[in-house]
């Protein structure tokens, strides 16, 4: 007889949602209604009756479950250790999973904000120019060519541009270079 651990499945690897209702100590309409949102999935028997497997039960309601409070007749295939190692095995990866999207998603706000804070960079400058721009337009006590101070706004406007150039540039050359290379090639 193998050692059992009272929150993993002892019996059956599939139950009714009776036995589920025991297992997990939620009333049967919590669970027909968390099978009816599709927050817990389930199989149909031969019966018509439904089916939830054992990893749902564990997926769903976590240290919640006691597979001990179960009653019935050990069928002694269903109880093998490799079935509880492989529901095991299933949630450790569905837990992997998890967290490797949780991480992408992590980043994927970094690098959005990222962007919205350059941006909201650019449209800072562009207003300073535009302000300037104005201030040239309204000031005619300076000798008043206008001529002249167009040109004059033509250069700060040309160097602007020159200096966001290469500063994007920066950006983008230290953005790519600080990503491994595979993720460089994929954008």
């Amino acid at each position: 007889m193998t050692d059992h651990i009272p929150n993993t499945p002892k019996q059956a690897t599939k139950y009714s949602i009776t036995a589920a209702h025991r297992i997990t100590g939620k009333s049967r309409t919590t669970i027909q209604k968390h099978l009816k949102q599709g927050r817990l999935s389930a199989t149909e028997g031969p019966d018509g009756a439904k089916l939830i497997d054992a990893s749902e039960l564990i997926r769903v309601y976590a240290d919640e479950c006691d597979f001990s409070r179960v009653e019935g007749v050990e069928t002694p295939e269903q109880n093998r250790p490799d079935v509880i190692s492989s529901v095991r095995t299933d949630l450790h990866s569905l837990k992997e999973k998890l967290d490797i999207l949780q991480e992408e998603r992590r980043r994927e706000r970094e690098q959005l904000q990222s962007q919205i804070e350059h941006l909201q960079e650019a449209l800072k400058l562009a207003q300073e120019g535009h302000n300037r721009a104005t201030l040239l337009l309204e000031n005619r006590s300076g000798g008043g060519d206008w001529r002249e101070a167009f040109v004059k706004l033509k250069r700060q406007v040309e160097q602007r541009e020159t200096q966001s150039v290469a500063k994007a540039k920066e950006e983008a050359r230290q953005e790519i270079f600080s990503k491994p290379w595979w993720r460089a090639l994929r954008g």
